[in-house]
């Protein structure tokens, strides 16, 4: 296959002064077309001046079509690129599309489901039960050491020694009271702890189904 130029340019953008602010640029080398790449108009202007040469080129349904060699002149010391003669401030390559971005899918951001009013109540509702049970003196408790022997005239054997009973220590009402709000915190933290796993859990269906609905995109 004959080279028809050093580069092609199969698409092209123009910012507002319509001059070209970037094309995609394809090597004509003795294979073919290759894979084009984006280059902005500095790139272009430094090919022309090394002596390479442009046309443009479109997209047919099987193979390339040849489009118009790239004339380029100067007005001022500025270089302009078009496909005809007309010699005016304009880059001009004629119909070609623009350059093509990858489509970008912008994923939403997790909804933060808060607690319903059923919720809050039935929060509101341990926490009274909480101080209602700290707030309540704590019960006596039997003394952990029984009646006590009577006194005995009877000597015990020399040769024995006595070890003394170890003194069991009896709760303060404070340390009860300690102990019985402690096991109701902990049942309660564990109903609070399963309704937060249990909203995290529907959170983690709609982040799911959302991920779903964006790979079938």
């Amino acid at each position: 296959m004959d080279k028809w130029a050093d580069f092609v340019i199969s698409q092209v953008n123009y910012d507002s002064n319509h001059l070209i602010s970037k094309a995609k640029r394809h090597k004509d080398s003795e294979k073919g077309i290759e894979e084009g790449n984006i280059v902005d108009r500095l790139t272009i202007i430094s090919d022309i001046k090394n002596h390479l040469e442009y046309i443009t080129i479109y997209s047919g349904l099987s193979s390339w079509k040849r489009g118009h060699r790239i004339r380029t002149f100067q007005i001022d010391g500025q270089p302009y690129f078009r496909i005809d003669e007309n010699k005016v401030k304009l880059d001009y390559l004629g119909d070609l599309p623009e350059v093509s971005s990858p489509k970008i899918l912008s994923i939403p951001e997790p909804i933060e489901e808060e607690a319903t009013p059923e919720q809050l109540s039935r929060l509101a509702q341990l926490e009274a039960q909480i101080q209602e049970l700290e707030s309540q003196p704590a019960k006596p408790l039997p003394s952990p050491r029984g009646s006590l022997p009577k006194q005995t005239t009877t000597e015990l054997p020399q040769e024995l020694d006595l070890v003394p009973a170890p003194i069991e220590e009896e709760a303060t009402p404070e340390q009860l009271r300690d102990d019985e709000s402690k096991k109701i915190i902990e049942k309660i933290d564990n109903n609070i702890e399963q309704e937060i796993i249990q909203i995290l859990q529907k959170q983690n269906k709609k982040l799911n189904h959302i991920e779903n609905k964006l790979q079938s995109l």
